[in-house]
């Protein structure tokens, strides 16, 4: 029976899993053969190592562990490993809970349970899936390595970064069935995935710029411990997969105890008789997503903050070098500081960019599952016209994308004032917002577009989200050109706060956003429901 499930569940997945292996093995496997011509000279190399070391940096890509001599798979595994370890966790997550709490919401495993089918069959099934799909891109990943051929690279180190990175893949998808039967619904487990994950980056963040050593306490940070290219160590990846096994076995032990659409944590009961305020669809969308919407929020604020309490650290620079401050003097050493601390904003602005347009696309993306589950028909049986249904939705995914991000800002501005000898002025934080809004509307919008005239095709909205964060996170560390930056709209947004907002940017983006919109609300009111 576990058999027929697993064919059932591949069958249903194909074209999702195949996109997730050739996007992820494609990008790796390309930006390793590119590697040797932009870090090919040991110039090059020197120079990286450099900005590498910053606190900065540490943050973002982890710390710096290797040695002399320098070589070019060695810049590679310190800006790559981390990086591809937080999208296969995000690939992870968001397919376990597919297999797990998306079908118990949509009743299909009600539907597969009538039959004589055990209860840990399901979750039986999901594992392998997700365990052959961790073996397989890991494997992808070793032979990519070995084709591109990097300088200082050797085939331990390869296969190690291949094994590592499924190691940990796979270990956030058990980790991700565990909490699915915390929770009890779709949202709520995705969520709490979200949550534990984003738990243990901050804590890795801080611990790799304070004390690296205690990184061992992360299970996130041990992707960083495996010493590629130099001692490569596999004792990490055997721990990945120990606290992966522990999961699983504590997710089977839940699994057969709960009942079927319920959770660990209990739903509380709902009101007697609804508020007078859910008067429409946008009301009544708004009570649907406010819990989401104040964990993203909070999410996001968490983060800022996180982020802005190791400005005094990155912007310190008399720390690093005493010397420093009697060749510039006080006045010149502060404005120097500043600059650093700006530009770490403009990177981590990346970041919160795309956290911020992650609940946006799920709540656009969300208008085209309710209408297959039947929801919005209810509310076309009243006297709610199509394009209402549209602009609520449009909306408040807009309004999601402006108060989430809105709150990264708060959450670094807040922190960072009490963190730095010498804040960074709110206005600054009000420039990286008006700069990105326009772009973010962008996104928002062709998502939009995408539900109104192709239902079907509405998940390449992810593909837009993914590749803005990676050109804009990676883009500068990996040479990517000006015209390959900007195939994303966040890519046409200066580097605020180092430099000025380009309003004549933000006025074509908008015009853009509005053309967008427009084309989006024709196109949903032309097509029929539930394509």
């Amino acid at each position: 029976m576990v058999g027929q499930l697993l064919r059932l569940n591949l069958k249903r997945d194909r074209n999702k899993l195949l996109i997730w292996i050739v996007t992820l093995v494609g990008l790796f496997t390309a930006i390793a053969a590119k590697f040797d011509g932009i870090y090919g000279t040991q110039t090059a190399i020197d120079t990286i190592v450099k900005t590498l070391k910053m606190p900065a940096m540490v943050s973002l890509f982890g710390a710096f562990t290797a040695k002399a001599p320098y070589t070019t798979a060695k810049i590679f595994a310190t800006e790559m490993v981390v990086f591809m370890a937080l999208i296969m966790i995000i690939m992870n997550i968001m397919l376990a809970v597919a297999g797990t709490r998306g079908e118990e919401d949509e009743g299909l495993l009600e539907l597969v349970r009538a039959h004589a089918v055990g209860r840990q069959v399901p979750l039986v099934a999901t594992t392998i899936e997700l365990t052959g799909l961790n073996l397989v891109v890991g494997v992808l990943f070793g032979v990519g390595l070995q084709l591109a051929g990097m300088p200082g690279a050797d085939t331990t180190g390869n296969w190690l970064i291949g094994a590592g990175l499924a190691a940990i893949g796979w270990m956030f998808g058990m980790l991700t069935l565990l909490l699915a039967q915390v929770a009890d619904s779709a949202s709520g487990a995705t969520m709490l995935s979200y949550a534990v994950f984003g738990v243990m980056y901050v804590a890795r963040m801080s611990t790799d710029v304070s004390q690296p050593k205690l990184t061992w306490w992360v299970p996130f940070g041990w992707i960083e411990k495996l010493n590629i290219y130099q001692a490569n160590e596999w004792q990490p990846v055997f721990m990945m997969l120990l606290f992966g096994l522990v999961c699983l076995n504590l997710a089977m032990y839940f699994n057969q105890r709960r009942d079927l659409g319920a959770g660990l944590l209990v739903t509380r009961q709902g009101r007697a008789k609804a508020s007078p305020v859910l008067m429409g669809p946008t009301t009544l969308l708004w009570r649907q997503s406010r819990g989401t919407l104040l964990a993203w929020v909070i999410g996001n604020a968490l983060l800022g903050m996180s982020y802005a309490s190791i400005f005094n650290t990155i912007g310190d620079l008399a720390k690093s070098n005493p010397t420093i401050k009697q060749l510039l003097g006080a006045a010149a050493l502060a404005a120097a500081n500043r600059v650093i601390v700006k530009n770490f904003i403009a990177v981590l602005a990346i970041v919160m960019v795309v956290v911020a347009l992650i609940p946006a696309v799920q709540t656009m993306l969300k208008l085209v599952h309710d209408e297959n589950k039947g929801y919005l028909h209810q509310v076309y049986a009243t006297a709610t016209s199509r394009w209402h249904v549209w602009a609520s939705y449009t909306g408040f995914a807009l309004v999601e994308a402006l108060v989430v991000f809105l709150a990264g800002c708060l959450g670094m501005y807040a922190m960072g004032r009490s963190a730095m000898k010498d804040p960074i002025n709110w206005i600054t934080y009000q420039h990286v917002l008006l700069a990105y809004l326009p772009a973010m509307f962008v996104m928002v919008a062709a998502a939009s577009l995408l539900v109104g005239w192709w239902p079907k095709g509405r998940y390449l909205a992810w593909a837009g989200v993914f590749y803005g964060f990676f050109s804009l996170y990676l883009g500068n560390l990996i040479d990517l050109p000006k015209w390959a930056k900007q195939l994303t709209p966040l890519g046409f947004v200066n580097k605020v706060p180092i430099k000025a907002i380009d309003w004549s940017t933000n006025w074509w983006l908008l015009g853009l956003t509005v053309l967008i919109l427009v084309l989006a609300s024709w196109g949903y009111r032309r097509r029929d429901l539930a394509q």
